[in-house]
């Protein structure tokens, strides 16, 4: 089954509904002649949970290239990245050649394999994009509506990979595409300047579409344009609650090693198809105030876990509660569903450290308004033991790169050995400093 074809059975809540068709009158306005959409984010996304998952799978890629670095593939890209972009000094003008040029003279890779490293880094890009339900609805109301719809593909990645991926996600009736990496000398101002010459009419008669607030709202207002933001499912994930947070505070320094990689890719399922449409957060609840999503993150981050879990009493007790619901087990085998088609070539290579942690969440951490869902499954002494034994999270916040943090894990383990008194005291100065840098 083709990733685009992957259905979930959770309907959309009343207010992403409402969200969703104000977007649609707005697309569909006598006022506005053409419409712009940013590529990635906006009308794609990755399954993904953090920016560098995607290297993670090029491990094995990397294994019988001649190299000199004695990092991982994912921190020997990152670096280069870091590198191009000091050295070009704006993102717009950084592209996956300019990469992996350095990357190959910082690691004393042959021209030969970086290319043959890139092109396989383009084609996982291409097979990994989907496209965000309701940006193909907004896309297709734009066409029926006959309005210019331009794309702007503002990403590292070359002209042949952007147009594949717009076609394998069914965007491929545009009508103008902007390369922002071709654009001389390319500023946010001449970005979207770009956007208006494809367009071909005047800034008000342009609605524009993106996850970015000040490169996709602010500006094109302030240029005489409606824009409307459409945030990525991460970002709305994070503000929806704190399991994330929870999982990733937990272990700190390793959560982005590939032992995690398993739970990661279940966080990037769950915040791509529960925060595909843009949606209100519900107060006081950290699963969306759905039975469905619950299921889906803790019953199935559990079953992909294959070793055997140490259950306190009370989880073993959540659980057959859990699996009395018929919502929460619907969710489930989604999640699994979903996993087999998108990661199936990949399981045997990620970890399945942390996939009790979802749960260990729901013990300790969960909310009225979500433990209600099991209240017809439990009895009146154990809601009332779980409810007193429920405190708030200490949360560290997501980072969408944790490649700067992680240096600052091998820096410490470097200075002071892991488990000694002096590296407990730095690693809590260190998990301090994160919070503050987010």
């Amino acid at each position: 089954m083709p990733f685009a074809d992957v259905r979930i059975r959770r309907p959309l809540s009343q207010a992403q509904i409402e969200l969703r068709d104000k977007m649609l009158a707005e697309v569909s306005g006598d006022k506005y002649r053409a419409v712009s959409f940013k590529l990635m984010e906006t009308l794609t996304v990755m399954p993904f949970s953090g920016e560098n998952d995607i290297f993670t799978i090029m491990e094995k890629d990397i294994a019988d290239i001649p190299h000199d670095a004695k990092t991982s593939f994912t921190d020997m890209r990152c670096r280069a990245a870091e590198a191009a972009l000091k050295k070009y000094a704006t993102p717009a003008r950084v592209t996956l050649a300019k990469i992996y040029s350095i990357l190959a003279k910082m690691n004393s890779i042959s021209k030969e394999d970086a290319d043959r490293l890139m092109v396989r880094e383009c084609e996982l890009v291409e097979k990994y994009a989907v496209p965000r339900e309701c940006s193909k609805l907004l896309f297709r109301k734009a066409k029926s509506c006959k309005k210019r719809v331009i794309v702007a593909a503002e990403t590292i990645y070359p002209y042949e990979t952007v147009k594949n991926i717009l076609e394998n996600c069914g965007y491929g009736s545009y009508d103008e595409l902007v390369m922002v990496s071709d654009i001389p000398d390319c500023t946010s101002e001449s970005y979207y300047d770009a956007v208006l010459k494809k367009a071909g009419v005047s800034a008000d008669k342009l609605l524009h579409i993106g996850s970015d607030v000040a490169f996709d709202v602010e500006l094109p207002i302030v240029k005489g344009s409606k824009a409307l933001l459409m945030a990525p499912p991460d970002v709305l994930m994070a503000k929806s609650g704190r399991v994330r947070g929870y999982a990733e505070e937990k272990d700190l320094f390793n959560f982005d090693d590939i032992s995690y990689l398993r739970l990661r890719l279940v966080f990037g399922l769950y915040s791509l198809y529960a925060f595909d449409a843009p949606q209100n957060k519900n107060a006081l609840s950290d699963f969306c105030c759905d039975e469905y999503m619950m299921g889906f993150l803790i019953l199935g981050s559990l079953a992909l876990a294959e070793s055997q879990l140490k259950l306190s009493k009370m989880q073993e007790t959540l659980i057959e509660a859990m699996q009395k619901n018929e919502k929460m087990v619907a969710g489930r085998d989604d999640l699994l569903d979903m996993f087999s088609v998108y990661f199936a070539d990949i399981r045997d290579i990620a970890g399945c450290e942390g996939c009790q942690l979802p749960l260990d969440f729901a013990e300790k951490c969960c909310p009225a308004n979500d433990r209600k869902f099991l209240e017809p499954y439990l009895s009146a002494d154990t809601m009332k033991k779980w409810s007193r034994s429920v405190k708030e999270p200490e949360i560290v916040p997501i980072a969408r790169n944790r490649h700067q943090q992680n240096a600052l894990s091998r820096l410490a383990d470097k200075m002071f050995p892991p488990n000694t008194k002096v590296r407990n005291i730095v690693d809590g100065i260190l998990a301090k400093g994160h919070k503050h840098s987010d």
